[in-house]
């Protein structure tokens, strides 16, 4: 892929991807809910012994905590024993979205209050691993379920990432859902005691164990049902890694961490967000088919935050650079209102080879331009546009031009700056994106 493409064209490229699997999610998605669980509380279930298929990968081997189904669970007058689990098809479209209008108790500032809220929460000495919005522990866009054979069927948003305490580290989940739902019955081997609190909050906790091809994962949660129909769960283990496989031995946050997430009355939908709460800033995609360069740390991120805050940007800030949504090696931040009509997005990333002349097609009126510094530093600049029909109405059409400058340096970092607006001459122009490209610091 060429190195001058545009962050814009990224994005298309990734909504493409997205796009794809919303297909494949409309043409069906199971789900397994436990008896007592809410959508969020899934698990997969344990395949039963047969002969093996030769054909067929062979199913890792899992062995749980052993439960006893005789023995009391404290705060629970009858304890029911495990039912199989039941098996829900849902035949519609997963939407997410800070405002759909079937959730009116969530949106953009709920979700940060909720986030800041829980960041709070974590026990002292405990941070959250720097990653990209989608593992840091920002709560997501609600999930719409569309119509299925839950009644009502429930939208829930969650926060996910990993949490590091000294040694202990570990993967820890938040959700939250209004529910009409009532609370389940205490089922053996599903909690290990049920608190009933002075406010009427009703918590079941557990702390357990399972084992996958000998590899044992610890784990823990906690599940506030509240009177005003919330339902908020805390799930927390000693394992992390984007594939779940890299266990500390240890979880970072205790039971009574998570009850005390659980049962904060900011997290209730109830609990509006204080007004002038900001939304989450928007995440910012790398390219899905690209995940090389160096891991980049927070240290060397706010690093660069420094220097970007030198930049005059005639009043505009830029929040802080964060990972993006499919890369741990590239940094990006941006601001859609720069000047009243055009966006600003910057990415950083490193481990890049200098770019060479590209060879012009023929006809095509390239708009592209490339030439190197005394200092060796390579400057591409690009005038592009884009266009389409709405979905919804095809008379509708829109047009963007994209006006983009990539710098890379000798050392691999490579600097992508663009201004999308209605018009070229409304977006930044090309000597101020490359301005900003060339701003001293900005090296990883």
């Amino acid at each position: 892929m060429d190195d001058g493409v545009s962050s814009h064209t990224k994005r298309i490229w990734t909504y493409a991807l997205i796009l794809i699997s919303v297909v494949a999610l409309v043409i069906v998605i199971v789900g397994l809910l436990l008896p007592r669980a809410d959508p969020e509380l899934t698990t997969a279930p344990t395949p039963s012994s047969q002969e093996p298929d030769p054909a067929v990968p062979e199913m890792p081997e899992v062995v749980e905590e052993p439960v006893d189904l005789d023995a009391p669970i404290p705060g629970c007058g009858t304890v029911e024993p495990p039912e199989e689990p039941v098996y829900t098809a849902f035949t519609s479209m997963v939407e997410e979205s800070y405002d759909n209008p079937k959730f009116p108790w969530f949106n953009g500032p709920k979700a940060t209050e909720m986030s800041n809220a829980v960041a709070e929460l974590l026990p002292p000495r405990a941070e959250i691993e720097f990653a990209s919005p989608e593992q840091s522990l920002i709560f997501q866009p609600i999930t719409d379920l569309g119509e299925s054979t839950l009644d009502p069927p429930d939208g829930y948003t969650s926060a996910g990432g990993s949490v590091v305490k000294g040694d202990a580290k570990g993967g820890l989940n938040v959700s939250v859902a209004q529910s009409s739902r009532p609370i389940p019955p205490c089922v053996a081997g599903a909690l290990d005691e049920r608190r009933t609190l002075p406010d009427g909050v009703l918590v079941d906790v557990q702390d357990t164990w399972r084992e996958t091809d000998g590899v044992r994962t610890l784990s823990r949660s906690a599940t506030a049902y509240v009177p005003d129909g919330s339902r908020i769960s805390a799930q927390a283990s000693d394992a992390s890694g984007t594939a779940g496989d890299e266990n500390s031995g240890t979880i970072p946050v205790s039971v009574d961490d998570l009850v005390r997430i659980v049962v904060d009355p900011r997290l209730r939908v109830s609990t509006p967000a204080p007004p002038g709460t900001p939304a989450p800033t928007a995440g910012c995609e790398g390219d899905p088919f690209d995940d090389s360069g160096p891991a980049v740390t927070r240290e060397q991120a706010r690093k660069l935050d420094t220097a970007l805050a030198s930049i005059d940007l005639g009043g505009a800030k830029l929040p802080p650079l964060r990972l993006g949504s499919y890369s741990e090696a590239l940094l990006c931040t941006g601001t859609p209102n720069v000047t009243p009509t055009a966006a600003l997005d910057i990415s950083i990333v490193g481990g890049r080879q200098l770019p060479v002349e590209e060879r012009p097609v023929q006809g095509a009126g390239s708009r592209k331009t490339l030439r190197t510094l005394a200092d060796g530093t390579v400057v591409q600049t690009d005038v592009s546009f884009s266009g389409g029909r709405s979905m919804t109405n095809p008379d509708d059409y829109t047009s963007e031009a994209i006006n983009s400058v990539v710098v890379t340096r000798p050392a691999g970092t490579q600097i992508s700056v663009s201004s999308t607006a209605p018009s070229p001459d409304e977006a930044l122009p090309l000597p101020q994106l490359e301005s900003i490209a060339l701003t001293p610091g900005l090296e990883l």
